[in-house]
């Protein structure tokens, strides 16, 4: 690794692309969004997986680099979810919002969507910046992973750890909450990448037929909600335009072999603190590989973390590793 790039410093005039060409790209996408239903392009469906998202990304990018912004406009607004206080209220509940001394997870349905309704007005601005921001970097290759899942993550590439650790930084993917991850429903974090770059966009989920994005959203205090709008929206104008990706970090020999992906099997594995693993379980994967991989993995030794041994007296820990299946 050799140095970072801050998503919270990200300044346009640092960029190879002026202020004055994105803020134009930005309005033009404002201006197409107001198109009437009647001749506005039709968005078309993808499926909801990962490769729908990554398919849906690279249509955005090649409209963007065409600087076609009435075709990528629809596309854009389509990101945004239509109803988020249903969503939001069906997903994670609306229990104990009237009570005068509510627990720190109660009522996080309305509290999530109180702090997206003040977000959503600026997604497809934003996500026009972020995607001529993405081309300038060179970052065009894209990896979605579904973070409900079991051993979840990317395996074309090798994920920066900082980066995989800065998606459990927000309340509304965590599984001990009522919500789409503890559902097990698909919530996806798109991982970005290029051969000296990575970055993270997360995340979407599917509603309505369409992916829509959330970002790294955050509940509202108890004390915003009950004033009916945050501090934030009363204290300072609505937030402009912004760039959505989280850190750009620089990395080396991150992409995986495209032969050896093909070969590539997720597994879940129980190890002991000498390394040997003493259950190893298929998560996913190429199926002809699957015994082949269980097999490799059964005689390797893994390098496991001193922390839980030491501090709780652990006998194994659990460790998700992408196995190469041996030809």
């Amino acid at each position: 690794m050799l140095g970072i790039k801050f998503g919270a410093m990200k300044i346009a005039t640092l960029r190879a692309v002026s202020l004055t060409v994105l803020g134009t790209i930005c309005l033009e996408i404002a201006s197409a969004g107001g198109q009437t239903a009647g001749n506005a392009p039709d968005v078309p469906p993808y499926p909801n997986t990962a490769a729908g998202l990554e398919e849906l990304m690279s249509d955005m990018i090649a409209l963007q680099k065409k600087g076609d912004s009435k075709m990528l406009a629809p596309y854009l607004q389509s990101l945004v979810l239509p109803d988020a206080q249903h969503w939001f209220v069906a997903e994670f509940g609306d229990d104990h919002c009237g009570e005068q001394n509510p627990g720190a997870n109660d009522c996080m349905g309305p509290r999530f969507a109180s702090r997206y309704q003040r977000v959503a007005r600026d997604i497809p601005s934003s996500f026009a910046l972020t995607l001529q921001d993405l081309i300038v970097e060179g970052l065009t290759n894209f990896e979605a992973a579904n973070i409900s899942e079991e051993c979840s993550g990317p395996v074309r590439i090798v994920p920066d750890r900082n980066l995989l650790g800065g998606l459990t930084t927000t309340p509304m993917v965590s599984s001990g909450l009522p919500g789409p991850v503890k559902r097990h429903e698909p919530v996806y974090a798109l991982w970005i990448y290029s051969e000296s770059k990575q970055t993270t966009l997360p995340f979407f989920v599917y509603s309505e037929g369409a992916f829509r994005y959330l970002g790294m959203l955050h509940e509202v205090t108890f004390d915003e909600f009950r004033n009916g709008k945050s501090t934030a929206e009363t204290a300072q104008p609505a937030p402009e335009a912004h760039y959505l990706t989280e850190d750009q970090i620089e990395v080396s020999n991150a992409i995986v072999d495209p032969a050896l992906v093909q070969r590539m099997v997720v597994l879940s594995i129980v190890a002991g603190a000498d390394g040997k693993p003493r259950e190893v379980t298929y998560i996913r994967g190429p199926e002809a590989y699957k015994e082949a991989a269980i097999e490799s993995a059964k005689k390797r030794r893994f390098d496991v973390p001193k922390f839980p041994f030491e501090a709780f007296h652990a006998k194994t820990v659990s460790l998700c590793e992408n196995v190469v299946a041996p030809h």
